[in-house]
């Protein structure tokens, strides 16, 4: 096992957990009110209890997802510390904007939302949960963002400079990098798949749960949830689309990893430039697939509760969140950071060819991974550590999905 293995296999074993909470959450957000509003527009006691009893679960998962925040942030800074260095110095107005409403604002007014339920008057009650969804939406969009400008730079500069250590400087403009045409669809498909996730996750939760014991309560959730989660899919598929088709035109290293060959507008002496690492057409036609077993099985859900096909939606919804955002991730490499053909060759023009091949190579993620030698040594002299890793990853895993199934069927 290598450095960038395990590097790799540690980031990626958090954001599998981390995404889906992350998408849990923000869906939660904007369903609770949505919820809170339908029961209170069509005297449905039913929807307003489910909005109190998931808001307990909502502040649950908002701290388990913030610790694997918290995990990935360490693991990034740990094993890509120049990765992180230029993120953080780049983009540091983006992660106080975060922090600020996301956080710092946010989580009070979730907890305020949460006790004010039956206190406040209907109508402010769902308008106060409608504002705490919005501010909550601001970590995603930040996040977002930079994710658009890896796939696309707009608005980052590239300047020669004989006094930096890789020979040139980086800078932002964030103005120009909120025009990027990739980020409206992405984060358009971003709110769309989370809610979709939500919705699937509350039908798949609540028809296994009704099996176990049948009312109408959970046959609510069952069957608001699963029309929800296909009205929200559909919205994931439109927006998902145009995001594709924006990659297409701008990100070509992201759109051939994607679609499994080189985009037709680029030159073939630029192709050893935008190669791929991975060829992730076959992860395309999977989620595809996925998001087709998943309708199927949502209609089935609409008609009847079944804890096998209740087991089966939550895998699927699950899968195709964690497929979706493993392409959108790894596309990119073998670079941290996409360098835009019209880029590439105004540096070519500007400084010759040897300074453009220079820059490509040190915005690759292989420049960006840290030397993880001792831990590689440390680990084949004493393998047990591994096994003993593996055995605590699994146990831990297992206590946060228990506590998020007790904390979602919990009923006051």
């Amino acid at each position: 096992m290598n450095a960038a293995t395990i590097a790799v296999a540690l980031i990626a074993w958090a954001f599998s957990i981390h995404i889906p909470i992350v998408y849990t959450v923000l869906g939660l957000a904007w369903l609770l009110p949505t919820l809170e509003y339908m029961g209170y527009r069509s005297k449905n006691e039913n929807y307003i209890n489910m909005a109190r009893n998931i808001g307990s679960y909502l502040i649950v998962i908002y701290a388990i997802g913030g610790l694997f925040g918290t995990i990935i942030t360490v693991f990034l800074a740990g094993l890509l510390p120049i990765f992180t260095n230029v993120a953080g110095a780049l983009f540091w107005p983006v992660w106080g904007v975060a922090i600020v409403f996301g956080i710092v604002i946010a989580l009070p007014m979730l907890g305020f939302y949460y006790r004010t339920f039956n206190s406040l008057p209907p109508m402010r009650h769902v308008a106060v949960g409608y504002v705490t969804a919005a501010f909550m939406t601001v970590i995603p969009a930040m996040f977002r963002m930079v994710f658009a400008v890896i796939n696309y730079p707009l608005g980052v500069q590239i300047t020669k400079s004989s006094s930096s250590m890789i020979g040139f400087n980086l800078s932002v403009n964030l103005g120009q990098a909120l025009g990027n045409p990739t980020y409206p669809p992405l984060l358009l498909a971003t709110l769309a798949a989370a809610l979709s996730l939500t919705a699937a996750l509350i039908a798949a939760v609540y028809s296994w749960r009704e099996a176990a014991a049948p009312s109408q309560y959970y046959s609510s959730g069952r069957i608001i949830g699963a029309k929800l989660a296909i009205v929200f899919g559909a919205l994931w598929v439109v927006f998902g689309a145009w995001y594709l088709y924006e990659v297409y035109l701008y990100s070509p290293t992201v759109a051939w990893s994607i679609f499994g060959k080189p985009p037709a507008y680029l030159p073939s002496a630029f192709y050893p430039v935008y190669e791929p690492t991975y060829n992730l057409a076959w992860l395309l036609y999977l989620i595809i697939v996925l998001g087709l077993g998943d309708l199927a099985l949502l209609i089935i859900t609409i008609k009847k509760h079944s804890r096998s096909i209740a087991a089966l939606l939550l895998l699927f919804s699950l899968a195709i969140v964690d497929a979706s955002e493993v392409m959108n991730g790894v596309a990119h490499m073998p670079y941290a950071l996409v360098p835009p053909l019209g880029a590439a060759e105004s540096l070519v023009n500007l400084y010759g060819v040897n300074f453009a091949v220079q820059v490509a190579h040190t915005l690759q993620v292989s420049t960006f991974v840290s030397t993880l030698t001792p831990l590689v040594s440390l680990i084949a002299m004493e393998p047990a550590i591994l096994y003993v890793s593996a055995v605590g990853f699994i146990f831990f895993n297992i206590m946060i999905f228990v506590v998020m199934y007790y904390a979602l069927v919990r009923r006051r």
